[in-house]
């Protein structure tokens, strides 16, 4: 009992890794050829308006709609790499990490619960709006946390 119960496990976290392999793989090798013919820059400037909104660098465009569209696993790992490489600072991994907490998969969650019986725009809508809402106060909140510059602070008291 206990050996078909590890057996199974086992089978079934092999398939999940090949699962995500067949789709992270592509996802990096797409991220590389982006990256080299300078794609990204093109889908930064397309998706401007919302990183904008959210107070994002244009550089977490690609991680942002990868998210958005496939999920937050998706998005994490090109957010993953994206760190890796130095690409977008701790301040947009947070706010992105916020949003698509939220808000991922925006395609396949909604006509998931759309299916249920859910109002599919209301849905779309109110995920977009909580998400937004919350990562601006998110931003609000990391850019009030700054430290103060200690050497104009000591400058005043003399």
């Amino acid at each position: 009992m206990v050996l078909s119960i590890l057996i199974e496990g086992l089978t079934k976290s092999c398939s999940t890794v090949l699962l995500l392999m067949a789709f992270l793989i592509p996802t990096m090798i797409l991220f590389e050829y982006a990256r080299h013919y300078r794609l990204i820059e093109k889908l930064s400037r397309y998706f401007n308006w919302l990183t904008r909104w959210l107070t994002l660098s244009p550089a977490a465009a690609f991680p942002l709609v990868i998210g958005l569209f496939f999920g937050v696993v998706y998005g994490a790992a090109v957010l993953i790499e994206f760190s890796r490489q130095q690409l977008i600072s701790k301040r947009d991994m947070v706010l992105l990490g916020t949003f698509l907490a939220l808000n991922h998969s925006i395609i396949e969650d909604n006509l998931l619960f759309a299916a249920l019986g859910a109002n599919f725009p209301m849905l779309l809508i109110s995920r977009l709006a909580l998400a937004v809402v919350v990562t601006r106060a998110m931003a609000y909140w990391l850019d009030s946390k700054k430290p103060v510059d200690s050497s104009a602070a000591t400058a005043g008291k003399s």
